[in-house]
């Protein structure tokens, strides 16, 4: 050990050496802290009109403060238990209104926060559910639910760099399906098949064959009663022949006869627009939102109707019916719409839809349209979509 310098003391040295040490250790801390900061950030969203009910928080598990027993001084310390995943919250007491911030939404009601992606041109937000996925496409109404189309009355949008969802939209259109328990929303199990057009109104010519509507959609409903019948279900037409009946008279007879379902059968012409294909079901337009397809002078959204009593029934019944025939039949998915134009769905006072069962005015469309085997499945498929519960839920 070496001695000393002669009239030198050690301790300043010893001191500026722990000086320089203490100073590079809290810029290090001060660099990590600083690091971590810059991580996490801050988010922003865009201001909704309406502040939605949170996702209660993980409870807080307290710390046992009793002294271990002798026993136990040697094992490590319990942990708490994991705490559970966030669970779906079915937020429908909650008045959405506004533009809503798509992620936020997630958190709100607690399901996984969607992540944006590009699927061809649109972009997209999926949100998992548990009884499955909504996609969500920004500038587009079109979303998807459990695989199938779904128009909604609002394009959702990007605002301030966030994807949003107009809450007419989540109150009116998606609580009501991402809720929907399977049951048959129907008073009674007495339906009336209403096979559109007859006698002096035709409806639309198949191109293909140039036979009309009118036969179609009474083939359509002679080929559906049976089957529905076989489940249990009164069935009424409101023709069993080429004969007319004023809209207002198919409404009189399931008036007549206290049925809790009206469904009209209906094949579709696009005016000279040949491309055009595939399936679409429809039922009322709730108040305040705009339709999707809008004919004549132009629409009030305020305006309540008698069907409109049943809006979240016509839904969910739309979606099973629609989901059904384009799943059997692998037609062109043109979605479930809302119209108020319609007089047979509009003054009904039960569950009511109609179907556009295919293009006649579309060569490929008008070609199976005019095939009993396709009359067939397209039966099958409402018939299974009435079943209860229908197949696949």
């Amino acid at each position: 050990m070496n001695e000393p310098v002669a009239g030198k003391s050690l301790e300043p040295l010893c001191y500026l050496r722990w000086l320089r040490r203490f100073s590079t250790v809290a810029t290090q801390i001060t660099a990590c802290a600083a690091a971590i900061a810059l991580g996490l950030g801050c988010r922003h969203t865009p201001v909704r009109v309406t502040a939605l009910r949170q996702v209660q928080p993980c409870p807080i598990v307290p710390v046992a403060t009793a002294e271990p027993t002798p026993h136990q001084t040697n094992q490590e310390p319990a942990l708490p238990p994991a705490a559970a995943p966030p669970q779906w919250v079915s937020a429908t007491n909650v008045p959405y209104d506004g533009w809503i911030d798509v992620r936020q939404w997630a958190r709100d009601i607690g399901i996984p926060i969607p992540a944006l992606a590009m699927t061809g041109t649109n972009c997209v937000a999926s949100l998992k559910f548990p009884t499955g996925t909504l996609d969500i496409r920004l500038g587009r109404h079109q979303a998807r639910w459990q695989q199938c189309e779904l128009w909604l009355a609002h394009a959702p949008l990007f605002i301030r760099g966030q994807p949003c969802v107009h809450g007419q939209d989540i109150q009116s259109t998606l609580l009501p399906l991402l809720t929907d328990n399977g049951e048959l929303p129907v008073t009674n199990r007495v339906i009336v098949l209403d096979p559109g057009h007859g006698g002096s109104n035709p409806g639309a010519r198949n191109i293909a064959t140039g036979r009309w509507e009118k036969e179609y959609t009474l083939d359509l409903a002679l080929r559906l009663k049976p089957l529905l019948e076989d489940q249990g279900w009164m069935v009424f037409l409101t023709r069993t022949n080429d004969c007319d009946v004023t809209l207002s008279n198919r409404v009189a007879i399931a008036d007549a006869i206290g049925a809790g379902l009206f469904l009209s059968l209906h094949f579709n012409d696009a005016n000279g627009r040949a491309t055009e294909s595939g399936i679409e079901t429809y039922c009322m337009t709730p108040p305040g939102l705009p339709s999707a397809l809008v004919r004549g002078p132009p629409e009030n959204p305020s305006v309540v109707l008698s069907n409109n009593a049943h809006d979240t029934a016509n839904l969910r019944l739309a979606f099973r019916l629609h989901r059904a025939l384009v799943n059997r039949t692998g037609a062109v998915d043109r979605g479930v719409r809302r119209a108020r134009f319609m007089a047979v769905l509009r003054n009904q006072s039960r569950p009511a839809i109609l179907v556009e069962a295919g293009y006649l005015s579309n060569l490929r469309d008008a070609r199976l349209i005019a095939s009993p085997e396709h009359r067939q499945a397209l039966a099958l498929a409402i018939a299974d979509a009435l079943s209860s519960p229908p197949p696949g839920l």
